[in-house]
């Protein structure tokens, strides 16, 4: 079985009406690690709302190293469910997202900004609270000053 064989199995067993086998390809598919992360993006824009979750899930579990790919498929995807999808799996990287959630308040693609203060807000640090009261009132985006009012 070649790696994209692997890849699309994983990518069907997270629809598999048994949890056990759904939260195995889950874990499965975060072990691939970040390389995986573009073509699990795909799946998410072609699955089922219920595989959604699980897909999200894989991607947050690679951690951190998948913060890149993640922000850049939020840049990329057309798709709100997608970005939707995305910016939880960014929430769920917990604290060490926060320097690089940040980081990204200010970037010029103002879904990545939105997916950005929504994960902050998610995450619930104290330490992003200045910075989310910036971007609440002065971003020329009112989803942007929106997001991070929540």
């Amino acid at each position: 079985m070649t790696g994209r064989d692997a890849l699309s199995a994983l990518k069907k067993a997270v629809g598999e009406p048994d949890l056990s086998a759904r939260r195995s390809a889950e874990a499965a598919l975060a072990a691939l690690g970040p390389d995986a992360v573009p073509e699990i993006v795909r799946a998410l824009g072609e699955a089922p709302q219920t595989m959604r979750w699980y897909l999200s899930r894989a991607i947050a579990r690679m951690g951190l190293p998948a913060f890149e790919p993640v922000i850049e498929a939020i840049r990329s995807s057309d798709d709100p469910e997608v970005r939707r999808y995305l910016t939880a799996s960014l929430a769920a990287l917990g604290e060490a997202g926060i320097p690089h959630l940040i980081g990204l308040l200010v970037d010029d693609d103002v879904a990545v900004r939105g997916a950005a203060a929504l994960a902050l807000c998610r995450i619930g640090d104290s330490r992003a609270v200045d910075a989310l009261t910036r971007i609440g009132t002065s971003d020329k985006e009112s989803i942007v000053r929106e997001a991070a009012a929540k």
